[in-house]
């Protein structure tokens, strides 16, 4: 734990740094401190040697060794005179310790004094404690010898020692200081080093919670700056990153959310599925198509709050995904589900060049494929319901210019014929030119207050009595009082009324019946038109007020109109500002319902 963190790092390099300077500097100190000591002193004995061989030269023999003894009181060093009649001398017995004589005289190196060469030796040596010259063991010896010539011309030397003890006890206290300077240095740089941790690591505690915190999303936190430091810098700069990074994370967000509500705005559909073939990302439109897909294929309906998202979307979506992730070529296909048609292009999405996923955009073309095939009933029926009656004007007109009738009564009933063709193209032309102003907006509505229920009573009386040829019985069932007023344009609401009854009637059997009910609710009209005839199939029931469109699909003359009836109706009920609708079963009959909101004039 203390080496994985900073301020241990610091303390350890530091301890580490410090042992090694105080272990070269102690090494070097005793090294400098035994070398000069030692040269000190064995210049000092040299020349305290010179001195005594020139003094022991110059002096009697009966003075000699008090002259001697006297000069190396004062430097605390052992004497030993060596070639003189009494033979070796020590001239010191104050007692200092002292080294064995024959082992001084023996010396290979001591001896050179003999010889004429001055010796010097640094070592150990037993010593004896005057005056009952018990041995208390080895002690370190500094040992100089010089030559010495008498009188009498014998040669012989002069060796000085000295105990080396204190400069031991010197180096020893020299150490020991420096270790109390090392302990010290220690002490010192374990407080340095828990001073650095507050300013440093501290901070750097700061910046990482601060980053951690980021890293869970909190993007807004900020360091508290302290100093003008390199770690104040780095917080600042943290600080910055950290500001920077919120900006650029909430300016992601809106773009997320910006695309988010432009997908979800989108009336086309827009899905994006990764390699694998999972939903990646999905709006509205498209879950409704998918949704369609998966019930068409399996009879099972996604709930509307499960989350598509992460799912395999249903064939045959798969397989053109597939295809587009190995062709890596957009393709454009029709998907047909739930009686709707979507029309479908898949884009291959692309990461670094390679391809990722597709992307899919995904447009509702029922509207479309309905108006087209309205376009072509569209022609098929005018063409139709011209090309008839033109036909039969032009061929009984033939009739009548070739004398093909032979009497008046045939020529009569020819000219009549042709007569009512051109009263039916007369009604189709006005119809398409009705029709094609309401729906271009120029309907012109006399709409004002009037009594409705005269209206009302007006239109029965007139179906009743064309129910009654064909057995068929017209109800009315007015829920209205008497002076009941409302804004309408009568004429419109007749022709209204009119369609809707005669369509009525021309599609229910005989002995069947036609109710017609009204009632004024909230301010509100409302219009029913129900009868029990044969109904519309469930699958014509989406286009029953589009133009030409017949349920029964026959063209026969004395039964079916021309189509643009209940187009008509459906005009004038939303030039009043109302709606209608539609309910019918097969075999049991259709109701037309209608809401005409009141207009009150200022």
């Amino acid at each position: 734990m203390v080496w994985n963190s900073i301020v241990g790092k610091l303390w350890i390099t530091i301890i580490g740094l410090v042992a090694v300077v105080l272990t070269l500097l102690s090494l070097l100190l005793v090294q400098f401190l035994d070398g000069y000591y030692l040269e000190q002193r064995t210049d000092n004995l040299k020349k305290l040697a010179v001195q005594l061989t020139k003094t022991i030269e110059a002096t009697p023999d009966s003075e000699h060794i008090q002259t001697a003894k006297e000069m190396v009181e004062a430097y605390n060093t052992n004497l030993l005179v060596v070639g003189l009649k009494e033979g070796s001398i020590n001239a010191v017995d104050q007692g200092l310790p002292q080294v064995p004589s024959n082992l001084l005289t023996e010396h290979p190196v001591l001896k050179k004094a003999l010889e004429g060469e001055v010796g010097v030796v640094r070592g150990r040596f037993p010593v004896l404690q005057p005056p009952m010259q018990n041995e208390i063991g080895e002690k370190e010896i500094l040992a100089v010898s010089v030559p010495l010539h008498t009188k009498e011309g014998t040669n012989g030397a002069i060796i000085l020692y000295q105990n080396l003890q204190d400069m031991t006890e010197t180096t020893k206290e020299t150490t020991k200081y420096i270790l109390y300077a090392a302990a010290i240095s220690i002490f010192l740089t374990t407080i340095f080093a828990f001073f650095l941790s507050t300013r440093i690591t501290n901070p750097l505690r700061q910046m990482t919670k601060a980053a951690d915190s980021i890293s869970r999303g909190n993007f807004d936190t900020i360091i508290t700056i302290k100093s003008g430091d390199e770690i104040g810098e780095l917080a600042s700069t943290f600080n910055r990153m950290a500001k920077q990074l919120d900006e650029l994370i909430h300016a992601l967000s809106r773009e997320k959310d910006q695309l988010f509500s432009v997908l979800r705005s989108m009336v086309d559909g827009v899905i994006t599925v990764d390699k694998s073939g999972e939903i990646l990302i999905i709006n509205p439109p498209a879950e409704e198509m998918l949704k369609a897909l998966k019930f068409e294929s399996s009879g099972k309906e996604w709930g509307s709050k499960d989350s598509l998202i992460g799912l395999q979307p249903p064939e045959p979506f798969v397989t053109y995904s597939k295809e587009v992730v190995e062709t890596e070529h957009e393709s454009v296909i029709d998907i047909t589900a739930q009686g709707r048609v979507w029309s479908v292009v898949l884009a291959p999405l692309y990461d670094r060049n390679q391809v990722s996923g597709v992307v899919a955009v995904l447009r509702d073309m029922t509207k479309e494929r309905q108006l087209d095939k309205l376009r072509k009933d569209f022609i098929a029926n005018v063409s139709h319901e011209l090309r008839t009656p033109l036909a039969m004007l032009q061929g009984y007109s033939e009739a009548i210019v070739d004398d093909i009738a032979v009497s008046p009564e045939e020529t009569k009933e020819l000219a009549q014929i042709i007569y009512d063709e051109s009263v039916r193209m007369s009604r189709l032309v006005n119809e398409l030119l009705d029709l094609g102003r309401m729906e271009a907006g120029h309907i012109e509505l006399n709409r004002k207050q009037v009594e409705i229920l005269p209206i009302f009573d007006k239109i029965i009386r007139k179906f009743s009595v064309v129910g009654n040829e064909q057995k068929i019985t017209v109800i009315p069932e007015f829920m209205l009082m008497p002076e009941a007023q409302f804004s309408l344009d009568a004429d419109r609401i007749e022709q209204v009324f009119t369609n809707l009854i005669d369509n009525a009637i021309r599609h229910t059997h005989a002995d069947g019946k036609v109710f017609v009910s009204t009632m004024i609710k909230d301010d509100q009209l409302f219009i029913e038109v129900r009868d029990t005839g044969t109904g519309i199939p469930e699958e014509d029931l989406p286009f029953v007020f589009e133009r030409f469109y017949k349920a029964d699909k026959a063209r026969t003359r004395s039964r079916s109109g021309t189509g643009l009836g209940l187009s008509i109706v459906k005009q004038i009920v939303a030039a009043h500002g109302g709606q209608i609708s539609v309910h019918s079963k097969l075999g049991e009959g259709t109701t037309f319902s209608i809401t005409i909101p009141n207009e009150h004039q200022d």
